[in-house]
């Protein structure tokens, strides 16, 4: 039986997550089933004589900026089967159900970070970003001071304030800080004996008053024994490459009606353009609302789409599949068939920031 678990029966999946990662330490483990069950969704697959979870799917809600949008989305986490119960098509009856259930509930997109890009493209999830792999340079390094941050009701609001003001500054989608995020995110750290520290400077630096020193940037370590560099957000000229693979997240745009009121026109293109209307035939396998023929019509302040009626027209045409569609309006241009001159005047999505690891 498919189902969501109750809150007092989440603390079950415990011995499958120990099964399929048993990389993760206990103390995070109880980090995670102590605070993340607390809000998530569980949905599992349970063996009703034995009352087992034979395999599961996490939801993890996050609120998350889209454009000029701020919307729920799940980041899907711990989708895994038991030993004995795999290839059975258990994870394919799970991602189906909560697609399902995320489309009715309006969720204009989901996303993960894979084990392998692989098993999430049959669902139709595409690569929308590596998460950022940099680090200080030398110099820098040497320059800033490190301050650890607290994880104090005023520490949080500043240092989820100060990272929203980074983001906005570079990004289109990112999960939005709040007080409470970086709260519980200090804990994940502090879970494998890990931490959050402010860069900043001060007079002695000649960027200004001791007492009044500039926050440049954070960054946050973890890992119990080898210490890794769970984020750094900074200035760019402060930074250099890092050496090692940035793990991918994939997202698939769930809700299209949803997840299209955050398109728009490019605003350089206003002049002498009318608004676009498109007739847009999806393909979707998995969420039948988003499988049909459309009237999208996309303005310079807002966008939508209707169910395509007889005696409409539109100037454009489009065919695609969802996952097409969705690498295209994340601005992953080689994720469409065919680039239309038309589709150069839409102001995708790109610049997607994504850095959450659990």
């Amino acid at each position: 039986m498919i189902r969501y678990l109750r809150q007092e029966e989440k603390g079950s999946t415990i011995r499958l997550w120990r099964e399929a990662f048993p990389e993760d330490s206990e103390s995070f483990l109880k980090y995670y089933y102590r605070e993340k069950t607390e809000d998530n969704r569980i949905l599992a697959a349970v063996n009703g004589e034995e009352k087992r979870i034979e395999a599961m799917v996490h939801r993890n809600p996050y609120t998350v900026r889209a454009g000029e949008q701020v919307w729920d989305a799940d980041y899907i986490v711990a989708v895994a089967t038991a030993k004995d119960r795999r290839r059975r098509g258990l994870m394919r009856s799970l991602l189906m159900r909560a697609l399902a259930d995320m489309y009715r509930e309006e969720m204009g997109f989901c996303f993960l970070m894979p084990a392998d890009v692989r098993i999430y493209a049959p669902f139709d999830f595409v690569t929308v970003c590596r998460q950022p792999s940099c680090r200080l340079r030398p110099e820098a390094e040497s320059r800033l001071k490190k301050e650890r941050v607290p994880g104090e009701k005023t520490d949080a609001a500043w240092a989820a304030h100060w990272m929203n003001r980074w983001l906005e500054e570079r990004y289109r989608v990112f999960a939005v800080r709040t007080p409470a995020y970086v709260r519980r995110l200090i804990q994940e750290l502090e879970s494998e004996e890990g931490w959050m520290e402010a860069l900043t400077v001060g007079r002695e630096d000649g960027w200004g008053a001791k007492e009044e020193r500039t926050v440049e940037g954070l960054r946050c370590w973890w890992g119990i024994g080898r210490k890794e560099q769970r984020m750094l957000l900074t200035r760019e000229e402060w930074t250099q490459p890092d050496k090692e693979d940035a793990p991918v997240i994939m997202a698939r745009i769930v809700c299209l009606k949803k997840f299209m009121s955050a398109i728009r026109l490019r605003p350089g293109c206003k002049d002498g353009v009318q608004p676009l209307t498109v007739r847009l035939t999806v393909k979707d396998r998995l969420c039948e609302g988003n499988d049909g023929v459309f009237l999208w019509r996309i303005g310079w302040d807002t966008s939508g789409i209707r169910p395509w009626e007889r005696g409409m027209e539109a100037a454009e045409r489009l065919e695609t599949s969802i996952g097409e569609l969705t690498g295209w309006l994340f601005g992953q241009r080689e994720g469409m068939a065919a680039a239309e001159p038309w589709m150069g005047m839409v102001d995708v999505l790109s610049g997607v920031f994504l850095d959450e690891v659990v």
